[in-house]
């Protein structure tokens, strides 16, 4: 039963992708998904760097998601997706960090918007509430989820930012979307909550002792 299902799928994050889907198909990887009735809601299309207007026109009128990941297509220079275009088509952003160099969900929200203001030449592309609902509640919609916040049935999954950074000094609650987008970084998370059970406290991870040696252990193992 795909109402039951989710789907997230590599799409067009380089352009040599497209040309070996159109090379094998006569198509775009969008319309491909899209002929194979796989577009809607229950799908997330990952990258979505190089797209057709037709291409975008598909995701935004079948609601499927869009997950970027900017720090990931600057790192391989693939290159700036149409963000603004998807979601002002009806395609809901969310968010994804698509390798271990940066683990940083602010991060990738404000790359979102300082790539589009690049090729814009203008500021606030995005808002920065949007900007952090595709950093949290966008992409657990993605992944199925029905429910949000502190309400019964919604996952329990939270964190809580440190505010005494100098980051987020003079931290302004009214503005705090637009402190936490564009100031804030993976150090200000002092606690973590996954599935009601807390498992980061004070900055430190309640099973792992020693990241660190750990990290380093592993790194040795598979140099």
């Amino acid at each position: 039963n795909r109402k039951n299902r989710v789907v997230h799928i590599h799409v067009s994050e380089q352009p040599a992708e497209n040309q070996a889907c159109r090379d094998a198909t006569g198509r775009t990887p969008t319309q491909l998904l899209n002929d194979a009735q796989l577009l809607g809601s229950f799908t997330t299309a990952v990258h979505a760097t190089h797209l057709q207007s037709a291409d975008i026109s598909l995701l935004g009128q079948s609601k499927t998601f869009a997950c970027f990941c900017p720090t990931t297509e600057r790192d391989l220079a693939d290159g700036i997706g149409p963000s603004d275009a998807l979601v002002n088509s009806g395609s809901p952003l969310c968010l994804g960090t698509d390798s271990h160099a940066v683990i940083d969900m602010f991060e990738e929200a404000r790359a979102v918007e300082m790539n589009q203001r690049l090729i814009s030449n203008r500021r606030g592309v995005h808002r920065s509430g949007d900007l952090l609902a595709a950093a949290t509640l966008n992409g657990a919609s993605s992944l199925g989820s029905k429910k949000h916040g502190f309400v019964a049935g919604a996952p329990a999954d939270f964190v809580c930012i440190a505010k005494n950074s100098v980051r987020l000094a003079g931290f302004d609650p009214e503005n705090g979307a637009a402190h936490l987008v564009h100031s804030a970084t993976s150090s200000d998370v002092s606690d973590v909550w996954v599935g009601g059970e807390q498992i980061v406290s004070n900055f430190r991870h309640k099973t792992l002792t020693n990241i660190n040696e750990s990290l380093r252990s592993a790194i040795e193992a598979v140099l």
